[in-house]
């Protein structure tokens, strides 16, 4: 896998595993059938995937998704979503609170002629995506381990120190 930053253009991807690693944070995109008549985005967080990106020429939505997580260097969001037929990139604010509102402008990725990606470094709940005159919302989803699969996990580790599998 091959590492960059988030303001990397990434028109070098290849269909070989997922190519761009954001440092320091939990996700990945590949972009799949690059030679196919319509390409798709796919985004992984922490090696499972979260979505896939089509590049239909079906009327799509400005933002697709949107995500939390705690990675290496400390809280951070990720949005993404389809471009408008003109291919001008949004402008993405990523916000926390609804009274005195936090907000910060989130690094906008333009990935493909069709599809973007941004991030931002902090805790988040909201994120608003603008592009010409169309805007559009949404709550952003942290991911985290259920005490179920932290409680599996741990009853392994146990099994494995006292020499069982």
């Amino acid at each position: 896998m091959w590492t960059a930053p988030p303001e990397r253009d990434c028109s070098w991807q290849q269909d070989a595993g997922p190519a761009l690693v954001l440092a320091g944070r939990p996700w990945a995109v590949r972009l799949a059938g690059r030679d196919s008549a319509f390409p798709a985005l796919e985004v992984y967080q922490a090696g499972v995937l979260l979505d896939v990106v089509s590049s239909t020429k079906l009327a799509a939505p400005l933002l697709r998704g949107a995500r939390a997580s705690d990675g290496r260097a400390g809280p951070c969001a990720l949005a993404w979503g389809r471009l408008p037929v003109t291919g001008a990139s949004p402008a993405v604010d990523f916000t926390l609170g609804r009274r005195r509102s936090y907000s910060e402008s989130g690094t906008v990725l333009k990935l493909t002629s069709w599809c973007w990606l941004a991030v931002a470094d902090g805790s988040f709940d909201r994120v608003a995506v603008r592009c010409g005159d169309r805007c559009a919302r949404a709550e952003v989803h942290r991911a985290g381990i259920h005490r179920a699969e932290i409680h599996r996990a741990g009853i392994h580790r146990a099994a494995i120190r006292r020499g069982q599998s």
